[in-house]
């Protein structure tokens, strides 16, 4: 039987069940912020039932110790929360995928995100100059084709966060759904559409941003 004081069992549950109402959002028809996190696994005894499933002759499975020491690190919500939606925001969905250097880099880019959007609007203008397009037509296609501003988005060019931010502004993407429809502009659709109401950035400023880049051309 594996043995965990109070203090750990907290922790690890903590990060546990932060982590189950994510995932439910990210890839189930699950609202995190409806439910405030909240479904079939807010108890220990849940906890322990999928610990358990993977545990034998004593030994700690993987995922307890994943989720200890997160809750460890972490140790309130809001910094769990955080730490989770570097993951999910780079498609690591799963704990024994996640990546301490994401977070590193993820941490950094929202802690000076205004420098970095201005880096990403750089890298679009870029883009309009080398394709002779105008700002619009980057969020635009007449075709199956994937338009110019979500190949800069799915090749990382500009991030998860500029393209979203871009949406929030402009509504580009239920335009973009009545054209295209493949599993790569599906899976890319819906991780904006669930990662968005995280966002907690100030639109009015970011918008005033943009428009000084595009402005300069």
């Amino acid at each position: 039987m594996i043995v965990m004081n109070d203090n750990d069992i907290a922790k690890t549950f903590n990060a546990w069940v932060t982590y189950q109402g994510l995932y439910a959002h990210f890839t189930r028809e699950y609202d995190y912020f409806k439910y405030n996190g909240k479904g079939n696994w807010n108890s220990i005894d849940s906890m322990e039932r999928s610990f358990a499933k993977q545990e034998s002759r004593g030994n700690f499975s993987a995922q307890r110790k994943l989720f200890k020491d997160i809750g460890r690190q972490f140790k309130d919500r809001e910094s769990l929360i955080f730490f989770y939606l570097s993951q999910f925001s780079h498609g690591m969905m799963y704990p024994t995928v996640f990546d301490s250097d994401v977070y590193d880099e993820y941490k950094d880019r929202m802690n000076n995100f205004n420098f970095y959007l201005k880096e990403d609007m750089e890298q679009i203008m870029k883009c309009m100059r080398e394709h002779n397009k105008t700002f619009d037509e980057l969020f635009h296609t007449t075709s199956l084709n994937h338009p110019y501003i979500l190949k800069l988005s799915l090749s990382r060019i500009i991030s998860l966060e500029t393209f979203t931010v871009l949406d929030i502004i402009l509504n580009f993407i239920p335009n973009l759904s009545k054209k295209l429809n493949d599993p790569i502009w599906y899976d890319h659709k819906n991780l904006v559409i669930n990662y968005k109401p995280f966002m907690s950035f100030d639109i009015d400023v970011l918008k005033k941003k943009i428009i000084g880049v595009v402005m300069k051309g």
